[in-house]
Parts: structure tokens; sequence; C-alpha cells
């Protein structure tokens, strides 16, 4: 079975001001390059085989400042790890979409599987494209050191999946930015 190193990509100036980012293709702030490059070398130390990241750039541009120090390690980009698409929350403060979409924003946190923000996605839509991505690292490399480098929703998802606990929790599992942690999946 593969074994997984999370990383979350490091900081933008939407996490800095508490907007939920999404799909918007926001670039790393200078405090989220600098977490990246920290992170790299503890990263390294556990010798990943390869890298899979996210296609948006906060989650590529983390992938390949921790690629820099060992360019030998293939990077793969795969949309599957893109975070959440939370509609039209995007760019908006938390608060500011518990004022303006109260009813949407009560009904997620108690049915995160099926409910999504107006013109985004479920937890349940995220889980089954994460769930596709595991399903097909354990074919191809079923004894490989991998690391993801993606966004929060997704590695709650997976950090939810190697420990056996329902999705539904995935909030509470937001990795903080560029904070490596280490997982083993069995069968997905």
């Amino acid at each position: 079975m593969p074994h997984y190193i999370l990383v979350r990509h490091g900081q933008t100036q939407w996490n800095k001001e508490g907007k939920y980012t999404g799909q918007s293709d926001i670039p790393l702030n200078e405090t989220g390059r600098e977490q990246a490059k920290a992170a790299s070398a503890y990263v390294l130390g556990l010798k990943p085989d390869l890298i899979y990241s996210s296609d948006l750039q906060r989650a590529e541009e983390t992938a390949r400042l921790i690629q820099a120090d060992a360019i030998a390690i293939p990077l793969i980009t795969d949309a599957r790890l893109r975070e959440i698409h939370q509609g039209e929350w995007e760019g908006l403060h938390e608060n500011e979409i518990k004022r303006r979409f109260e009813a949407q924003f009560e009904t997620r946190k108690k049915d995160p599987l099926k409910t999504a923000p107006p013109g985004g996605e479920t937890i349940g839509e995220v889980y089954n494209r994460v769930k596709d991505f595991l399903q097909e690292m354990q074919e191809k490399y079923p004894d490989k050191r991998i690391l993801i480098v993606a966004h929060g929703v997704v590695l709650a998802i997976i950090d939810l999946i190697s420990c056996g606990e329902p999705i539904e929790k995935v909030f509470d599992h937001i990795p903080a930015n560029a904070e490596p942690k280490q997982v083993t999946i069995g069968a997905v």
C-alpha cells in the first residue's frame, strides 16, 4: 500500500484575510513561499518517490519549491486534487458568507456531503474525486511514498479516509498551511 506525505499549500493573501478561496487560482504570498521552503527539508527527509500536486498555482508552486531541493523527484499535477469549488462563496470572508447565505451555511454544516454553496461542490463530490485518485495511486504505485501537495478539504478527506473517521468531520481536520503529515491508507 502506498504511504502518503500530505502538505497543504503555503499561505495566500486570501488565507491571511480569512477569505474562502476554493478553486480561485490565488498565488502564494511571501509567507507561503517561506513556509514551503521550510517544509522542504522535513518532507524530503521522508524520501518521497514522487510528488502529486493540485494544478492550482498555490499548490503547484508549493510543490515546486519543495521539489527544487530534490529535482530528481517527478512532479505530476492532477485536477482531482483541487480544492472544493466554493461557488459564490469564493473571495468572501466567512462572516459575510454567514450573513448573506445563512440558511445554506447552516445546512452545509449539518449535511456537508450533500449541500453545496451556490454554484459550488458538495463534500461528497470532492470525496468521490479524491477516492478515485487514491484508488489509482494504489494500483499504479502500491509500494511508493507519495508526496501530495493540495488543499485543506482534499487533505482532510485523505486524512479521514486513513483513520476511518466519517467524512462529515472534514471541517474539523483542515491542516495548517505547509504542515506535513504522514498517513497510510489500505483499500479505498
